[in-house]
């Protein structure tokens, strides 16, 4: 076991600084082409680490996960495809700034967010790690039900558009959810007899098909002459500026991180609940709710925060409990085992050192992420300005190369080209890819641990809802919110009607 000092000192070293610098930059390479996630970069990576030492190992890999992370925004702000799920957010004010020529602006913000973001989760895992776990412990499935159910009803009812619709896209997102296997029983459905969808869809199909190809299609079919949107600063002092402003939004990006931390530590839930639950918030607390989804700096700096935040948190509960918070630590965790190491209560008091390796490794991969994001960020920003021409084509064959590589299958390539037809037909009937992937993301979550709470409350929804718990408050949220905002909309629609005649 090392001390403190023999582990600052160990992490001082050029061989270890030089693998996580190429672990960031694998992370975020993988993070930003459509097609590719994190979870798939730590898998190629893992097997690298086998004969590595544990620590560096670790530190290896933490690396790949920060920058997964943090470039999932790259590709959601420049082209309105996020690179991961957690990314979705970032596209409702992070595309629109872009389009209007402040690609550099909204892709700095999001970098300096993701900075901050990770390090407060970082030292929130330092120091909070035993406490947090504790509470994780507290939630059982109504809880996970009523969080995971909210977060929907915010998807569904803050953007902008029919709320019916938004509700339609999210229940259409959960319907996606529910091919493959059921939960409880283990058997099959909704597989219409091909066994290649007997493991269900892949996240990165949902993405690629409906987000991606789709955009590309309705895009394509939507202008014939394809103008170039040209940024308007691509200098470094555009960046620097950008640190002005974030001044400006110090709160929100603070309790951002916290959020997104408390979020990271419950499995099942992750990224894509954390940006979700943030940009509601933000834009609840804004002074200019109605900029939201226009190009609203504090609609990219919260959710940034709150994404990065996640990787402190979702190490909480992997450390103290061994339950991973997501399937990146998931594989992370494996690493640990492949070294001899089995991590869980135990570890804190008999090997506080792991702790405090992992603290210094997520300082280490956040700082990585921000300066070699901050360095490429002209090369990323000049993106926006290819024409598309040549970005649709060569975006599209990263798709289908993706969606190839899920399992190696056409037939998944076939699945993926379906849902980018019926995305489009969607996107041109007004609704909105949003919901529909994080009705995905979360529509397992929902149904897995409503069906388990109500084993537990003996089938009695009434007797769920009537005990007092933190559950009944999310569901109740859940429930009040959509009918508020409609009763809301509906009144503003009264009245200006009520003027205009």
């Amino acid at each position: 076991m090392m001390s403190l000092q023999e582990l600052l000192i160990y992490f001082l070293d050029p061989t270890l600084l030089g693998l996580m610098a190429l672990g960031v930059l694998m992370g975020l390479v993988f993070g930003c082409i459509p097609g590719l996630n994190t979870a798939m970069a730590l898998a190629l990576a893992l097997p690298l680490t086998y004969d590595m030492e544990m620590f560096v190992a670790i530190s290896f890999l933490l690396a790949v996960y920060c920058g997964g992370l943090s470039g999932g925004s790259i590709s959601a702000i420049l082209l309105n495809i996020p690179g991961t799920a957690a990314s979705v957010t970032t596209t409702f004010d992070g595309y629109p700034m872009a389009q209007r020529g402040e690609s550099m602006r909204a892709l700095s913000l999001a970098t300096i967010s993701s900075l901050v973001g990770g390090l407060i989760s970082a030292i929130i895992l330092a120091f909070l790690t035993s406490s947090l776990a504790n509470f994780a412990l507290g939630f059982g499935p109504w809880e996970y039900f009523g969080a995971a159910l909210f977060s929907l009803a915010l998807i569904s009812t803050l953007l902008d558009g029919s709320i019916l619709k938004g509700m339609m896209a999210t229940c259409f997102g959960v319907l996606l959810a529910m091919i493959g296997t059921d939960p409880i029983v283990s058997q099959s459905r909704f597989t219409f007899g091909f066994y290649e969808l007997s493991a269900g869809l892949d996240i990165v199909i949902v993405i690629i098909g409906v987000f991606a190809l789709s955009e590309i299609i309705y895009s394509t079919n939507k202008s014939l002459t394809m103008q170039k949107s040209v940024d308007s600063d691509f200098s470094i002092r555009g960046f620097i500026r950008s640190f002005g402003e974030v001044r400006h939004h110090m709160f929100n990006m603070i309790s951002s991180s916290v959020l997104g931390t408390v979020i990271g530590i419950l499995p099942g839930l992750g990224g894509s609940t954390a940006g979700m639950v943030t940009y509601s918030r933000a834009k609840v607390a804004s002074k200019n709710p109605e900029k939201f989804g226009t190009g609203c700096p504090e609609g990219i700096i919260g959710p940034e925060a709150a994404k990065n935040a996640v990787s402190g948190g979702a190490m909480i509960p992997a450390i103290a409990l061994g339950v991973p918070g997501s399937s990146p630590v998931a594989l992370i965790m494996s690493a640990f085992l492949v070294h001899g190491v089995t991590i869980g209560p135990l570890i804190i008091s008999e090997r506080p050192d792991i702790l405090q390796a992992v603290f210094i490794a997520l300082i280490i991969a956040n700082v990585f992420m921000f300066v070699i994001q901050a360095g490429l960020i002209r090369w990323f920003a000049s993106i926006i300005s290819v024409s598309k021409y040549i970005l649709f084509p060569v975006i599209a064959v990263f798709c289908v190369v993706g969606a190839y590589l899920v399992n190696t299958s056409i037939f998944h390539v076939v699945v993926m080209l379906i849902l980018a037809v019926v995305g489009m037909v969607l996107i041109k009937n007004g609704f909105q890819a949003a919901p529909i992937v994080m009705g995905f993301t979360l529509g397992g979550t929902v149904e897995s641990y409503y069906r388990k709470a109500m084993i537990t409350y003996q089938g009695s929804f009434v007797d769920a809802i009537t005990t007092p718990s933190l559950g009944t408050v999310f569901v109740l949220l859940a429930i009040i919110i959509p009918v508020v905002i409609m009763v809301r909309r509906s009144y503003k629609y009264l009245k200006a009607q009520k003027v205009s005649a």
